[in-house]
């Protein structure tokens, strides 16, 4: 039980981790376009 409770913690922080990183790459994403929209 106390191992199903760990685990469960713990695959919480992975998957929160996991969408600020898919948050930051969006973002970025966003940023390139528009540089790449000013340059032409």
């Amino acid at each position: 039980m106390i191992g199903f409770i760990i685990g469960l913690f713990i695959g919480a922080f992975i998957g929160v981790a996991v969408m600020c990183l898919c948050t930051v790459a969006s973002k970025a994403d966003e940023e390139i376009e528009k540089h790449k929209n000013n340059k032409e």
